[in-house]
């Protein structure tokens, strides 16, 4: 670490989607000084032109600025390292759970949250997907379901350019004098005084602030956390995210030809649609599977099934001090025999429905398992995350009802995870509100 000492008002130690908003909000008092710290590059205001292709195309997901992960094809782990986060790689779905998702303690429900998720939404540019722009896969999926639980999906994003949080919140900020942005700057740990944060020692020098707040994500966060030598708390316990299995089929000549004709007229975006269903576990009035058929270019067409309420809880802790150094991370997968229970009935429920008679003209077979593979030994052989980690530095457990870090002073922990319980739809919205909420208390 450099030798360097910056003093601000607040520290904003990482700038994912959470990073994004808390900048660009707490800089509108021009008599605060803020510090957004990124590990990953920051390539300048959207109009310049200087964005990568990739992390741009919103049609399909984006992996080149990811941090490194043991093992390396722990595919589950992957997280962006670049302004914007995983707002910037995503398949770019900006969808809310059910409101019972959000009932997290005193000063927590969806009644309070709602007014931040529609801010964001309106941040982020969300906008809906017409009907006549889905994919004939993806139009098969929409068609066919119970109209009740077809998710067209709302996304953010203007045209095909992926509408990142950078874009949405720190463009707007970049020319006020009140805000210093560093990217490829590496986050070691808090400095505390005692119980009081004072700042963080980073890549480029120890930093100041009478505010530390800890926004690296849910692997991030705890790593941060843990090599500061915060006591005491289940900090990285609690880790949770949406669990499935993939299937891939072989399109017959007649989907091969409709796709080719689409993509010759329209984008093809890799996600457009979901399905709710229910395994029998489920509680009335709510869905506990998720299936996300996909298409990519050249005609490949597949489908996955996600268990959305599970039950199993991870860790993340620390391999090495080195901040460098690929965290420890163990996702906890099936733990809980409910979840393998639910997720089995998940694959059996997409086979029933994609075997069905109006998909044969369209779908030759299942290729990946293979319709022999029994659902049971396939999701513990196969079973993913859904890149939605949340909940290892939970409201109630590391930090209070407003993310102050328990036990501590000037230190506040504010991004997906503080979620205690994961929502039933992609979190991103869900943890740009809780950004949103958090900014207005500092």
């Amino acid at each position: 670490m450099g030798t360097h000492v910056a003093g601000y008002d607040v520290l904003v130690l990482g700038g994912g989607t959470a990073g994004c908003v808390l900048a660009g909000r707490l800089s509108e008092d021009p008599q605060r000084h803020v510090c957004l710290v990124e590990a990953g590059p920051d390539y300048g205001p959207y109009d310049e032109g200087r964005w990568p292709e990739d992390i741009l195309d919103g049609r399909q997901l984006a992996f080149s600025h990811s941090w490194a992960s043991v093992p390396e094809d722990d595919r589950s782990q992957l997280r962006a390292r670049i302004l914007g986060g995983c707002s910037a790689h995503n398949a770019c779905v900006l969808l809310e759970g059910a409101p019972s998702d959000y009932d997290w303690g005193p000063g927590w429900s969806y009644t309070e949250l709602e007014p931040f998720l529609r801010r964001a939404e309106r941040e982020l540019r969300m906008r809906d997907t017409p009907f006549d722009a889905l994919s004939p896969w993806h139009r098969l999926f929409a068609q066919l379901a119970p109209e009740d639980d077809v998710v067209v999906h709302t996304v953010n994003a203007v045209g095909t350019v992926r509408w990142n949080a950078a874009f949405a919140y720190v463009d707007p900020a970049r020319g006020r004098d009140n805000l210093t942005i560093l990217g490829d700057t590496i986050v070691d740990r808090v400095l505390l005084d005692g119980n009081r944060a004072v700042g963080a020692a980073t890549s480029a020098g120890d930093l100041r602030a009478g505010t530390v707040v800890v926004a690296a994500g849910a692997y991030g966060s705890p790593g941060i956390l843990l090599r500061s030598g915060i006591e005491g708390l289940p900090v990285g316990e609690g880790l949770l995210d949406h669990v499935g299995v993939g299937f891939s089929y072989e399109p017959s000549e007649r989907m091969q030809a409709e796709m080719a004709s689409f993509e010759g007229s329209a984008p093809l975006w890799m996600g457009q649609v979901t399905i709710r269903a229910r395994s029998s576990l489920c509680p009335e009035g709510v869905c506990d599977l998720f299936f996300f058929p996909a298409a990519d270019p050249g005609g490949a067409i597949s489908a996955a099934v996600f268990a959305m309420k599970p039950v199993s809880r991870g860790r993340v802790t620390l391999r090495s001090r080195d901040p460098e150094e690929p965290l420890a991370i163990d996702h906890g997968f099936l733990r809980d025999d409910r979840d393998k229970a639910v997720l089995a009935e998940g694959v059996e429920l997409v086979r029933e429905f994609v075997g069905g008679s109006s998909f044969r003209p369209f779908v030759v077979r299942e290729e990946r398992p293979g319709p022999d593979v029994r659902a049971s030994v396939y999701v513990r052989a196969a079973k993913r995350g859904f890149f939605h980690p949340t909940g290892t530095c939970a409201i109630g457990r590391v930090v209070d009802e407003r993310c102050r870090v328990l036990g501590y002073e000037g230190l506040v922990v504010a991004d997906a995870s503080v979620l205690p319980d994961i929502p039933r739809a992609n979190p991103n919205l869900t943890v740009a509100a809780v950004a949103e909420r958090v900014a207005e208390w500092l």
